[in-house]
């Protein structure tokens, strides 16, 4: 090739690349509203095609339109406006995206980006979409959390971005398809594969989309509730193990119904048994998936551990159906309001299967473990891919719960299920904030201080207490705080009930009351801070209640230099609750 000529095409090629792709989030410029997705999967092969045609809102001019994708190889695209269809280069880039360049620009308006591609099927991987052999025969399953839509289709893949989705996929013959919705057509093509059509989902985030392909089983569990349909899916000759699980969702979905006081809101509700799992289980609306290992036994192995360890998991992942699905966070910083609510309101629901004196033994126990952790807050930014190793860190869980657990404490159980139901009908389909959160819990004016502290900074706070007793003005309880936090205090003292405060200061009673022999500044040992004593509070033991003694007792692990400290631990180590009687000798 003459050399003036190869100088001209490099030219014009440089001159019809692509501008550099977002930093890591898309632009605002450009809204979805609509996801079709058209699949053609064969489990037994490492490739799949596809189509996506997404459905958007210009907000202003643009000539480049990116989108969310990796690993896919595009083929062509093509971008429908004002009535006409415009040809579009496409293009991958920077390892996450996909830009659309057209000849001109379009918009403001509406528009729709057509584009066909190819991806992969890893048989390693266990995120995006992943195949694996069971015995003779492949599968294909999904885990798309937090940002691995990405790698099955063409998207905007982000919390903030819910729109409804459409799915159809063809399967060859024999293998089965499932998404988040019911399948509501199926016919045959003429090169022998089964297209199968779902019904439109709700609006969702890309990351809880889900499908799954292959020669299944599946049981069928029966209705619940509002009609709520049933399923367990398995690989072959595994479908018999899922019974249980399938009675558990019977037993757990209509709690969760009762304390949401919204219906659940997915039409079915199927599990499927993955043989591994990125994650334990992942909460996709009408579709969760769960490692084997976790949800799957046998009816001859089934023990009161195992069942219970079935309906605690299900639980966590059924609470995401509102929190999570039917309201999702508006960021990936906020995901505490998804993980931190599923972990408190699975322990809710044990909590409701023991005695009344049991109730947040689990949650305490949870909480102690992760007080020794807690060394980052629980809001992070996620700027990168790298940063998404942190996004689920047992801090977002426990610590996200403990809070939680700490304002039902503070505020009230009737008043915080309450703001809880406002939330989830203000925002219903939608996306919400911490902010959000704190106007429905609303009418406390520390509130939004409490929450923010709590979240946004790392560390246990500390607080002491001191009855002063004068005659003159009348007995009080001096509150000390240390630490990042701004706490509730709840407090308990002999002859003078309950009460709380917020950042520290001094609890007066009426002038010529009974000076207290005792208090204790955890109530019910519901906040997420250290009580360091001076003294260890011999007179208050007899008046605890299981959870304050539980909590009293890693308050003296972690000050072991109060005075009586260790004559009170030999006497709680013989304590007659297991958990507390352990946690005094060490032992959790």
């Amino acid at each position: 090739m003459h050399k003036s000529t190869l100088t001209l095409l490099l030219c014009a090629r440089i001159l019809t690349a692509l501008p550099p792709p977002p930093a890591f989030r898309l632009p605002d410029d450009v809204f979805p509203t609509k996801h079709l997705i058209n699949l053609t999967i064969d489990p037994s092969r490492d490739t799949f095609e596809g189509w996506a045609r997404i459905a958007v809102e210009l907000k202003m001019p643009a000539s480049v339109i990116w989108v969310n994708a990796k690993d896919l190889t595009p083929k062509e695209a093509s971008v429908e406006y004002g009535g006409s269809t415009h040809s579009a280069r496409v293009e991958a880039r920077g390892g996450e995206f996909m830009g659309l360049e057209l000849d001109a620009p379009i918009g403001p308006g509406r528009a729709t980006l057509s584009i066909h591609y190819q991806g992969r099927l890893d048989a390693k991987s266990l995120v995006g979409p992943y195949r694996r052999k069971v015995g003779d025969d492949w599968y294909v399953f999904t885990t798309f959390t937090p940002i691995e839509a990405r790698r099955a289709f063409p998207c905007f893949d982000e919390p903030r971005f819910k729109t409804p989705w459409e799915l159809t996929i063809r399967v060859k013959h024999g293998d089965k398809a499932f998404s988040n919705t019911r399948a509501v057509a199926e016919m045959e093509t003429s090169d022998g594969m089964t297209e199968v059509r779902f019904a439109p989902t709700e609006p969702l985030p890309a990351e809880v989309v889900a499908f799954a392909v292959g020669p299944f089983d599946v049981l069928d569990g029966g209705t619940v509730s509002h009609g709520t349909e049933i399923r367990v899916i398995a690989t072959q000759g595994r479908g018999d193990e899922g019974a249980y699980a399938a009675h558990a969702a019977a037993e757990v979905l209509p709690r969760l119904e009762a304390y949401a006081g919204i219906p659940y809101a997915f039409g079915k509700l199927d599990y499927v048994a993955l043989p591994e799992g990125a994650f334990g289980a992942v909460e996709n609306p009408g579709l969760i998936t769960y490692r084997a290992s976790v949800l799957l036994v046998k009816p001859s192995e089934e023990t009161p551990e195992k069942t219970r360890a079935i309906r605690a998991v299900e639980a966590h992942e059924i609470a995401h159906q509102w929190f999570g699905n039917l309201v999702t966070q508006a960021s990936w910083e906020d995901v505490w309001l998804s993980e931190g609510f599923a972990t408190w309101l699975s322990a809710k629901l044990m909590d409701q299967e023991q005695s009344p004196e049991r109730k947040h033994l689990g949650a305490i126990v949870a909480r102690e473990r992760i007080m020794h952790a807690d060394n980052r807050p629980v809001r992070l930014a996620m700027k990168s891919r790298d940063d998404f190793k942190r996004v689920y860190s047992p801090i977002v869980y426990q610590k996200g719960a403990a809070l939680l657990m700490m304002l039902e404490g503070w505020l009230g159980e009737n008043r915080v299920q309450n703001g809880l139901r406002a939330y989830l009908q203000a925002h219903r389909f939608g996306n919400a904030t911490t902010d959000d959160l704190a106007v429905s819990l609303g009418g406390v004016p520390e509130l939004r201080s409490v929450m923010r502290s709590f979240l946004d900074s790392a560390g246990v706070p500390e607080v002491s207490g001191e009855i002063l007793c004068d005659p003159g003005a009348g007995p009080s309880l001096s509150i000390k705080e240390k630490g990042p936090s701004t706490v509730p205090v709840c407090w308990r003292a002999d002859g003078h009930g309950h009460g709380c405060a917020v950042s520290g200061g001094a609890v007066t009673w009426p002038r010529g009351s009974r000076c207290p022999s005792w208090f204790y500044l955890n109530a019910d040992g519901t906040g997420y801070y250290r009580t360091r004593w001076n003294h260890a509070p011999l007179e208050a033991l007899p008046h605890l209640t299981p959870a304050e003694r539980l909590t009293l007792v890693y308050d003296l692990r972690a000050f072991k230099k109060a005075a009586g400290a260790s004559e009170l631990l030999k006497q709680l180590a013989a304590d007659p609750e297991p958990e507390i009687a352990k946690a005094a000798e060490g032992k959790n």
